[in-house]
């Protein structure tokens, strides 16, 4: 009888689904923008969360407990924007005392920092209640470590009467003095970046540094050295600062978008959409690059004569990329669909049906690689969320009409 017990339990385990594997209903979260207002998608229905704004940057905290957002009233646009802090649990919102811009949270607690015209603050909600600190002045751009220790800070570079300074970065270090209740900081310089900054035939002036992004074991730091803005709508540097030897390598060159640069999940390995020139003009010149780093190793993954707007990575060796025919000049409409790009057999295939006229983009893999949500663009412009499994089947449209999305749960 004991035998018997055994065998069943391990054919009922054998047999029994993965949690990983759960049913496509169980969607994450999401919030979103639509028509001067931010809402909310909780996976079975959406919900108003602030109306009659403008709402900029937006973002979730690590468990999905906390919201935090930019929002300009809608006739006080030249004005630096509030924070807003939204708690899902009380299902309540929060101004900050201060204007600011830029809140970005710490990946491990209750935490985030933002910058207050060049001084940067950091936020505790550990209590429930803001509680403002402010750390530091002359920062462009910042994130967090790997670990949510410490803080990156970048300073632009700056012209004086014999040329132009260069832009530099630093390590903040902060806590608070239990005895005194007062901030402990020390601000230690961890790089000087080199101007004009050149990879093969590219070369562009140093002015100022941002979309930061750490590899997965918090080694290297990739970021986008940028030149004057009216340049840098055409042309900026990615780059990786190796901290451990104190290493910065250029790898090419790429536009100002922060979704173009990620990093694999357990691997050293780097992708970005990299090429140059602004996409008013057509779409075109815009690839998918994987890159090492030590040893600098670059692979392009883009057929010729199509361009690649937006990725997001599956796991170590597939990657979901929204991919359509160059365009030649802004009359003529690019149209995108999702293909999975298999790195270790070298093969792309198409999981997406895209309707004629219609373009998907912005896709970002969720539940550890077995969902797949992204934006369906229709003819007419609206803008719509669609999701399904991971390779492109049971898809289904969730929310209409949106501009903005930023999931929870990846």
């Amino acid at each position: 009888m004991k035998y018997l017990w055994i065998c069943l339990l391990a054919i009922t385990f054998i047999f029994t689904p993965f949690t990983t594997n759960a049913a496509i209903n169980d969607q994450p979260k999401a919030a979103f923008t639509r028509y001067h207002s931010l809402w909310l998608f909780d996976g079975k229905e959406e919900r108003v969360l602030h109306e009659n704004i403008n709402v900029g940057k937006f973002s979730w905290s690590f468990d999905g407990k906390w919201l935090v957002y930019e929002a300009r009233q809608i006739d006080k646009e030249s004005e630096e924007p509030e924070i807003w802090l939204y708690n899902t649990e009380t299902n309540s919102s929060t101004k900050l005392k201060i204007v600011g811009h830029d809140p970005l949270w710490n990946p491990v607690d209750h935490t985030f920092a933002f910058l207050t015209g060049s001084i940067l603050c950091v936020v505790e909600l550990s209590s429930g209640t803001p509680i403002i600190h402010q750390l530091t002045g002359g920062v462009s751009n910042f994130t967090w470590d790997g670990n949510g220790v410490n803080l990156i800070a970048s300073a632009s570079a700056a012209l004086f009467p014999d040329g132009w300074s260069h832009p530099r970065l630093y390590e903040v270090h902060w806590g608070i003095e239990k005895e005194e209740h007062e901030m402990d900081v020390k601000v230690t310089p961890l790089h000087t970046i080199g101007s004009p900054l050149k990879y093969e035939d590219i070369s562009i002036l140093s002015v100022d540094v941002e979309n930061f992004s750490w590899s997965h074991d918090g080694k290297s730091l990739a970021m986008v050295v940028a030149p004057t803005a009216s340049w840098s709508a055409d042309s900026n540097m990615l780059s990786v600062y190796v901290k451990e030897n104190k290493l910065f390598i250029p790898l090419g060159e790429i536009l100002l978008d922060p979704k173009w640069i990620k990093w694999a999940p357990t691997k050293p390995l780097l992708a970005s959409i990299q090429g140059g020139g602004r996409m008013t003009g057509g779409v075109k010149n815009k690839v998918l690059t994987t890159s090492t780093i030590i040893p600098n190793y670059k692979k392009t993954h883009t057929p010729k004569g199509f361009a690649d707007v937006d990725f997001d990575w599956v796991d170590d060796e597939r990657i979901v990329v929204a991919r359509g025919r160059e365009t030649s000049d802004s009359t003529e409409r690019f149209n995108s669909s999702l293909y999975l790009v298999d790195l270790k057999e070298k093969k792309d295939q198409k999981v997406s049906e895209t309707p004629d006229g219609y373009s998907d983009g912005e896709p970002v893999v969720l539940r550890k690689g077995a969902s797949l949500a992204w934006v369906r663009e229709d003819a007419d412009g609206r803008r719509h969320i669609w999701w399904s499994k991971s390779d492109g089947t049971d898809g289904r449209m969730l929310v209409e009409n949106v501009f903005d999305v930023v999931w929870f749960g990846k």
